[in-house]
């Protein structure tokens, strides 16, 4: 409970009335085009994992992002460097934009442990810096009268993982060296516990993609947010889906009509006009939804939201079901095994027709037919 207290304390302190000091809630989160500046980063002259000297100097001309932390940390500090590896970095890929993570537990974090930490995130140097200075009651000042985070050490807390309490929002500083807002990575609308875990995970990527907005147009970037719904992704993977169902239907009509060579590369085409679509799928839920702010909700409410639930359910159990199946009736077909072929197919191909019709409709469902949010 002490250092709850004197972490609000901080907190407070920290969010006071200066002009230069971060506004109270999400003033302090500007959109990503806002021209809104906040405090100064003050000079400093820390060192990095290589043992070389940085300076705010240093880190001039292009805009940065810090973070808090420390390495035995146990808490939240493993996940949100997991999530700048997975998240931040790739997201900022052939921009001069930086991460730079700050040591504050820095007496015990040298620059050897510091390179260890980086080579556990397979961090580089040129993108993602880890930093320390010389005492600990030097990079608390920093984060807390230069960068506006709260940190606290609590003197009471034997866990040397627990021992400090820092925030956790990320300051994100233009190229004149001034913070250009800060970013909660939690909601502060959300509980202690019991809060939808789904919707906790559309949070955070929410956060981090705001976080890669607001950096981008600092660099003089494009940037687009909202991000979802704006990748050309959905849109590819219902073409694919829409070729699929073409090119099965074709390799149908062949069959029945007795033009089996025909029939053998229509079913080829959509196999592999299909695989086009799961890799692109898969692609864009691992790697495009992790930064661009969550999958897009369907609006729709009371019957409409029911029969599209039903359909997406269907859609995704067929889908699975589908792979095997499909699978097995192009290697019964490949073994020339003609009688279970047919009668495997006669289920197959349906599920299949289903599967990628509907993933065509549950994009103009949820994109171009959308109905806006109440």
């Amino acid at each position: 409970m002490l250092r709850i207290a004197v972490l609000l304390v901080s907190s407070l302190l920290s969010l006071g009335p200066s002009a230069d000091a971060c506004p109270q809630g999400l003033q302090g989160e500007p959109p990503p085009g806002s021209s809104e500046r906040f405090a100064e980063v003050p000079d400093f002259r820390f060192e990095d994992s290589q043992g070389q000297p940085l300076t705010r100097a240093d880190l001039l001309g292009e805009p940065w992002i810090a973070v808090p932390f420390f390495v035995r940390c146990m808490g939240p500090c493993p996940s949100v460097s997991r999530d700048i590896a997975e998240r931040l970095i790739p997201a900022l890929e052939g921009t001069p934009i930086r991460v730079v993570s700050f040591s504050l537990d820095p007496e015990v974090d040298t620059a050897t442990k510091l390179q260890e930490y980086a080579d556990l995130f397979d961090a580089d140097p040129e993108r993602w810096l880890f930093v320390r200075s010389e005492t600990e009651e030097q990079m608390h000042r920093f984060m807390n009268e230069g960068l506006l985070v709260p940190v606290v050490r609590d003197g009471e807390e034997a866990a040397p993982g627990l021992a400090i309490t820092h925030g956790t929002r990320m300051p994100v500083i233009d190229a004149a060296g001034k913070v250009a807002g800060w970013y909660e990575l939690r909601d502060p609308a959300q509980g202690e516990g019991g809060e939808d875990l789904m919707e906790a995970a559309r949070v955070l990527a929410n956060r981090y993609g705001l976080i890669v907005a607001r950096a981008r147009a600092l660099a003089g970037l494009d940037y687009q947010w909202p991000l979802p719904g704006r990748s050309v992704l959905p849109l590819v993977n219902a073409s694919l889906n829409g070729v699929a169902f073409v090119l099965l239907l074709l390799g149908l009509a062949a069959i029945v009509r007795g033009r089996k060579r025909l029939h053998e590369a229509m079913m080829r085409s959509a196999f592999v006009v299909s695989a086009a679509f799961l890799s692109c799928y898969l692609y864009y839920h691992f790697a495009v939804l992790p930064i661009s702010g969550g999958p897009t909700k369907f609006n729709g409410e009371g019957p409409v939201k029911v029969a599209y639930l039903l359909m997406l359910l269907t859609h995704v159990v067929l889908a699975v079901v589908n792979l095997p199946m499909v699978l097995r009736v192009f290697w019964l077909a490949h073994k020339e095994d003609w009688d279970r072929h047919k009668r495997l197919a006669r289920w197959t191909l349906p599920i299949w027709l289903y599967v990628s019709l509907t993933g065509v409709l549950v994009y103009l469902v949820l994109y171009p037919f959308n109905p806006p949010p109440a």
